[in-house]
């Protein structure tokens, strides 16, 4: 969060103005100090105590726009209670405060039902990035929260031709943003040379982030003779079965659970991996990766990667920029893994051209731009 916001700051010259859903939990503090003093609001503060302002910016609400104010706070619409849309009023006259015309939000939770109501209370236009499981877990209401916004944006082709194809958008209303990382403060490390060729997997211990099959997958290299270790950082539901399976497969004593890791961290244990990995698959609930952060930084660092051909991730990991697997294929992965540590110089040229790959279409800079670009040129807003 810190770093796109201060990628936004760089691009307009001043701290955005945040609306945040909830405070930060423990250890994410200081994600929000890049915004300027009195720029930031935290939606769920919102209550009681504040009736009397509440109040008074909704006087104000009704003087600028009586009908369209009125209907919005009183006719009820799915997705926001009473309370909802009476809190509402306080944040439309945040914005107002701060000179806001155009607001932006990523996913398509609830949090785009109260984008929706604010354009219907106060006509401030919104836009929406849309990233994965937003799309293809439980999309009940995605068509609804799309249908008043001034333009979608997602972060893959992949996402696109998939919101045109499945909710009938206008491809002409989508727009292709990719994600991106702080490039300049990710400095690329020297190749890795363990004595043990070493792998790195990182992410939240779920299906769709295909953890067993790399457990497979590396218990394919051991049997051909293949020495590796691997660290799978994370945590999650699966976190125990996933250790159970590891035993299982003769691989206690080379792969390791660290668990959830700091950033820092995380990011260090990166650099020093001979390749960093992600399995991804599509879960059973029909849950997938859009293009995962991790590749980016892995990428970012020059470090080899190899993951799988789904969803948005070959944009990323173009050809030779990785190595892609099929989706839930041990053999397949194996194979990749194998070609990667068994050749140094391949492993050494993916490196390369993937930080010219994040450098060129992957950076947080480049992202806040496209974004204000779009809402810039879009009739309704002037500003982000």
């Amino acid at each position: 969060m810190s770093a796109e916001i201060r990628a936004i700051a760089a691009v307009t010259s001043q701290p955005p103005v945040v609306a945040a859903m909830f405070r930060p939990g423990p250890g994410q503090a200081g994600s929000l100090k890049a915004v300027g003093r009195g720029r930031l609001l935290y939606w769920r503060d919102i209550d009681k105590k504040q009736i009397p302002c509440l109040a008074y910016a909704l006087a104000g609400l009704l003087a600028r726009r009586p009908g369209a104010a009125s209907d919005a706070l009183w006719r009820s619409r799915p997705g926001l209670a009473l309370q909802d849309r009476l809190r509402a009023v306080g944040l439309a006259h945040f914005f107002r405060a701060h000179g806001v015309t155009h607001l932006h939000s990523h996913f398509g939770w609830e949090q785009a039902d109260v984008l929706a109501h604010l354009r219907r209370l106060a006509g401030l236009p919104y836009s929406l990035t849309l990233h994965a499981a937003d799309i293809f877990v439980d999309p009940a209401h995605l068509a609804r929260r799309l249908a008043d916004a001034a333009f979608v944006a997602t972060i893959s082709a992949f996402n696109k031709h998939l919101l045109v194809e499945r909710f009938g958008i206008a491809p002409g209303r989508i727009h292709v943003v990719h994600c991106g990382v702080d490039v300049a403060t990710i400095d690329p490390a020297p190749a890795a040379r363990p004595p043990v060729p070493r792998i790195f997997a990182l992410g939240r211990m779920v299906p769709k982030k295909g953890f067993d099959v790399l457990l497979q997958a590396l218990a394919r290299l051991r049997s051909q003779g293949q020495a590796v270790t691997a660290e799978l950082a994370g945590d999650g539901p699966l976190r125990p079965q996933l250790m159970r399976l590891a035993g299982e497969l003769g691989l206690a004593q080379s792969v390791f659970f660290p668990g959830a890791l700091p950033h820092e961290e995380a990011m260090r244990r990166m650099r020093d991996a001979s390749a960093v990995v992600l399995a991804c698959q599509i879960a059973p609930d029909g849950d997938m990766d859009g293009i995962p952060v991790v590749l980016m930084e892995a990428m970012a660092l020059g470090r080899p990667v190899v993951s799988t051909r789904l969803s948005g991730i070959p944009e990323l990991v173009a050809e030779g920029c990785g190595l892609l697997a099929d989706p839930g294929d041990s053999a397949s992965l194996a194979e990749a893994l194998r070609q990667v540590l068994g050749n140094p110089s391949l492993a050494a040229s993916l490196a390369a051209a993937a930080r010219c790959q994040v450098e060129r279409r992957f950076t947080l800079e480049g992202q806040a731009r496209r974004i204000l670009q779009l809402a810039l040129g879009h009739p309704e807003g002037k500003a982000a």
